[in-house]
């Protein structure tokens, strides 16, 4: 009955936004698009004017979009011309162009631009993209006007984008849930699998163009991520001729990076790469405090951890690509990425466990030494075509990635109390994930309004988990296999995927709905053990989004999705993984998928100086993966995954970015919601709910053309578990930049965790056991740098994002 109640409110508001559908209007509506005509490609952001011809005044006017499409509403009867004009291009002034009742919608088609370098003196030309654009299935948050981005890493710029959170350790949210689906160009990729948020910490800020966050994805993206999908555009230079970026950042504890971005392109051809660096230093410090009851009497049995880790990663990122016109319709192109990462990891933690009187009853240290690699290897292969009609184009691609890592653990266990002779385990784990996908997409404008989308794909994920360990036995002074702690774990995973798309618009409605099928199949082995097991299903996965422009600065949104999230094999390897003496993980070979109904109703208000977006949204899922821990064989920890029978979330989220004059800009991102958990089926009691809030707050403070200030900070409020809940959390920085020589020099200042408040806490409340649990890192991190642009594209590379160090 529950869900159908909500199914009912689904239905009554997508009528209600379908009846906006037959109101119609009397305002003409132009469109067009515009590409570089030496390259090809689309052009973002060129200002698109309509002026009268009586008396040349300004009519309307728009920005073009990524794909350099442009689309003016609400415009009189009348004769006009259009006026297109960007930096780095000469400008277009079109023919006439007339609006009566019977060309009330009229397509402009294609414009090509000619490049230009313009050489000025005394003369300061400035253009800048919009933080936020809001489209009606995505925000995209644009990194060129955020000075946050040099000095740090991709985890550390996420903070920035709306409804992202990211936590001490790397952790990713969107909207309060860590179950998000990050994708790079538009691909899924092995390093954002369980290991993103190392490689993240790794990946440096300055090689994003963009983050689009698509809280409720059409049917054209993989409904992998209940929350929704985050996809990091990566910076492909395009511009004619030679041209490069090259950048040095140091910092305090020997913490440096670099990064090097080229690129050739004569006309019919381009040629990227880049190459970026990236060393760390990170001391972390933790304690864990645990009290055990048994039939809720204190048993008089108390733990506490204390730890501390250092790690020094290394990092090597790069790219290799060329693109090439095989002539004015068709595209292909090649290009490959490198990741490797290695870094040794030094451990010493020690436990205590006391009784209520403070008496001792074991004291043991260990020390950990761990070597440990990961590394990637992709290949991507695409051929595009364009048919005569505009936006009538057919794309196929083939992506190849290959992910090994390996964990190689040595300890040293000394015993204070009991006291008894030192003792040495090993733990030597190999991973290994490789992904092939094969996608074909066709996009066919039925009409000037109507746009038909389909497409498939086949995705192989083959994983193999291969873990070693042995002791050392003092009697025959050699190290010997540990039979009870050895396992190989192999998962293999096929996704057939189709799906359809009808996109329709007139001069104030657009409708977007979609369709996704896809057919799974799951093949697992437990080698050690010689167990093999298989689960076959399918579902469907609708999409509709609506939008409605009640004026020039004002539209309203209703969208919704459904999605899922599926089990990894690690979830599912029933094999224990002893993480120390006391805490040991085990998979579960029963876990379902989780799917989630997602909803959220917006409205956008948007004029030069000042964007606010408000929204509402709802979230209904159920077969949820939580993590459960227990207490098994009197004080050791096993944590494992289940499925929740329900939860849901319902919330506020603002967005609001606003300039004073010229010289000041503020963007706020806050949102406030209410979970509630039901984890009846898995044995606790009744519903939990809990109201949450997130915010995030960056001002730029622009002294003059050269010279930015900027602070930003991150607030998190507590945030519920089945078995307990997340502390607050909080974080605020600074930083600045100079720029010199006519913009191609800059000089990039950041200190991060400015009071030294970055933490994460964590309590847990159930029966038989209570934790509570803090993990602090370094803080108030230093860094300087340069970013040095050269060659043709130089001039168009000056806004370049500053990143603080908060991902570690």
């Amino acid at each position: 009955m529950y869900r159908v109640s909500h199914f009912v409110f689904l239905v009554s508001m997508l009528l209600l936004s379908s009846s906006l559908l037959a109101q119609s209007t009397n305002n003409g509506t132009l469109t067009g698009s515009i590409t570089s005509k030496s390259t090809h490609q689309p052009i973002g952001n060129v200002s698109v004017v309509l002026l009268a011809r009586a008396d040349s005044s300004i009519v309307s006017g728009t920005m073009t979009d990524a794909k350099g499409k442009f689309t003016l509403t609400h415009i009189p009867s009348g004769d006009f011309y259009v006026v297109l004009s960007c930096i780095g291009y000469a400008d277009i002034k079109s023919g006439a162009i007339s609006i009566d009742p019977q060309h009330m919608t009229q397509n402009l088609g294609m414009f090509s631009m000619i490049e230009i370098i313009l050489k000025m003196k005394g003369i300061t030309v400035e253009g800048e993209k919009e933080t936020f654009n809001n489209s009606i299935d995505r925000k995209v948050y644009n990194i060129d006007k955020d000075v946050m981005g040099q000095a740090g890493s991709t985890s550390e710029l996420l903070q920035n984008s709306p409804s992202v959170s990211v936590d001490i350790d790397g952790n990713v949210s969107l909207r309060g849930s860590s179950n998000v689906l990050i994708l790079i160009n538009g691909q899924t990729s092995p390093l954002m699998g369980k290991t993103r948020a190392d490689v993240l910490q790794q990946m440096p800020a300055n090689s994003i163009e963009r983050i689009e966050v698509i809280t409720n994805p059409s049917a054209k993206y993989k409904p992998d991520g209940t929350s929704g999908i985050i996809n990091l555009v990566l910076k492909k230079y395009t511009q004619a001729g030679f041209g490069g970026t090259v950048s040095a950042n140091g910092g305090f504890n020997s913490r440096y990076n670099s990064n090097l971005s080229l690129n050739y392109n004569p006309g019919h051809f381009n040629i990227f790469g880049s190459y970026g660096l990236r060393k760390d230093n990170r001391n972390r410090h933790s304690v864990d405090g645990r009290r055990y009851y048994y039939q809720g009497i204190d048993t008089s049995s108390y733990y506490d951890q204390d730890e501390a880790i250092l790690d020094r990663p290394l990092s090597h990122i790069a790219t290799l690509g060329i693109d090439y016109n095989l002539d004015e319709r068709n595209r292909l192109g090649i290009s490959g990425n490198y990741f490797y990462k290695s870094f040794t990891r030094t451990a010493t933690s020690r436990t205590i466990v006391h009784n209520n009187e403070g008496m001792i009853s074991g004291d043991l240290s260990r020390n950990r030494y761990d070597p440990e690699y990961e590394r990637e290897d992709e290949a991507t292969i695409y051929y595009d075509h364009s048919f005569a009609k505009e936006d009538h184009k057919l794309h196929a691609e083939y992506n190849r990635s290959d992910q090994p890592e390996q964990e190689d653990n040595h300890y040293t266990n000394v015993y204070s109390l009991p006291v008894q002779i030192p003792s040495y385990d090993n733990t030597l784990v190999k991973q290994g994930e490789r992904q092939d996908q094969l996608s074909i997409e066709y996009d066919n404008p039925i009409s000037k309004n109507v746009t038909v989308e389909t497409g498939f794909s086949h995705e192989v994920r083959k994983q193999d988990s291969d873990i070693r360990a042995s002791y050392f036995d003092n009697d025959r002074k050699v190290f010997v296999t540990d039979v009870a702690k050895i396992n190989r774990f192999l998962f293999d995973q096929y996704i057939d995927a189709l799906y359809g798309t009808f996109r329709r618009s007139s001069s104030k409605f657009s409708f977007l709905g979609g369709l996704r099928f896809e057919y799974v199949q799951n093949r697992a082995n437990l080698v050690t053990t010689d167990s093999f097991f298989r689960k076959d299903y399918s579902s469907f996965y609708p999409s509709l989004h609506l939008a409605y422009q009640l004026s020039t600065i004002s539209e309203l949104q209703l969208n919704y999705s459904r999605r899922t999230n599926r089990p990894e094999g690690e979830d599912l390897n029933p094999f224990p993984e002893y993480q120390d003496p006391l805490n040991v993980r085990v998979g579960n070979p029963h876990l379902l998928p989780e799917y989630i109904h997602s909803i959220e109703f917006g409205w956008q208000l948007r004029n030069d100086n000042l964007s606010i977006i408000p929204s509402l949204y709802y979230r209904y899922r159920y077969n949820g993966f939580t993590s459960v821990t227990e207490v098994v064989h009197d004080s050791i920890l096993q944590t494992t995954e289940a499925n929740l029978s329900n939860d849901q979330s319902a919330g506020l989220e603002l967005i609001v970015n606003g300039s004073i004059g010229q010289h000041l800009n503020a963007d706020i991102n806050a949102s406030v919601f209410r979970s509630t958990i039901d984890a009846s089926n898995i044995g606790f009691g009744n519903n939990k709910s809990i109201i949450s809030s997130t915010g995030n707050f960056n001002i730029n403070l622009k002294f003059n053309p050269n010279t930015v200030l900027q602070m930003n900070s991150n607030y998190r409020s507590s945030r519920l578990t089945p078995q307990g809940k997340y502390l607050p959390s909080f974080v605020m920085n600074i930083g600045g930049r100079h720029n010199l020589l006519d913009e191609k020099l800059s000089l990039v200042v950041t200190i991060s965790d400015v009071f030294k408040t970055r933490s994460q806490r964590i309590e847990l409340r159930t029966l038989g056991l209570n934790r509570d649990a803090k993990t602090t890192r370094d803080a108030r991190l230093f860094y300087a740098g340069l970013i040095y642009h050269f060659g043709t594209s130089s001039k168009k590379n000056k806004e370049k994002p500053i990143e603080f160090d908060n991902g570690q």
